[in-house]
């Protein structure tokens, strides 16, 4: 199988800059989740800018070297999230942009909330990873009377990342297209 170079170099430089992200949002712990955006904006943009192949090789390759190296694990479950979503994403601008801004927009949502509050949830309650939250954060929460308060503020909050994370990274990537395919001449 012939593979040209450009790709794979592509593929491998993103890969590198997302595995030094998810390390910068371990040692900087006030903040973790804009780190851990730019590292999945990495691996958006080895899809985009390589193919599906090295996209899924990129985020595969950058999970695995931050659970190796980076020494807080929770925080791969929020990265895994926004990557994939970020992929994702791409794939639904592909065949449901001309369809409509409700299909697009719709969809997007879905994907999003399905894989934030998934695998939020599985990091929480399965796996016993507090992720983006501290340990004394959560034990704040419980002990607190009005929950749903605080539950409310974060489903705000997360929507409002979800709509910021995704116009951030598609203003930058077509901004960046021109400049990066430029370069292959």
């Amino acid at each position: 199988m012939h593979v040209k170079s450009t790709p794979v170099a592509r593929g491998g430089l993103f890969t590198a800059l997302s595995v030094i992200s998810i390390l910068l949002a371990s040692v900087f712990s006030f903040s973790t989740l804009f780190f851990l955006v730019i590292a999945a904006c990495f691996t958006g943009f080895a899809y985009f800018f390589s193919d599906l192949r090295f996209g899924i090789a990129a985020l595969l390759a950058s999970a695995i070297l931050g659970f190796i190296l980076s020494p807080q694990k929770g925080i791969l479950f929020t990265y895994m999230g926004i990557a994939i979503y970020l992929i994702l994403a791409q794939v639904i601008e592909k065949h449901f942009f001309n369809r409509g801004m409700v299909w697009y927009w719709g969809l997007k949502f879905l994907v999003f909330n399905a894989l934030f509050w998934g695998l939020f949830l599985i990091a929480l309650g399965v796996a016993g990873f507090t992720g983006i939250f501290s340990a004394r954060a959560i034990a704040y929460f419980n002990s607190l009377d009005v929950k749903w308060v605080f539950v409310l503020a974060l489903i705000v909050i997360v929507e409002f990342c979800f709509v910021v994370i995704d116009r951030v990274f598609f203003m930058v990537r077509n901004r960046l297209e021109p400049v990066i395919m430029n370069a292959d001449r």
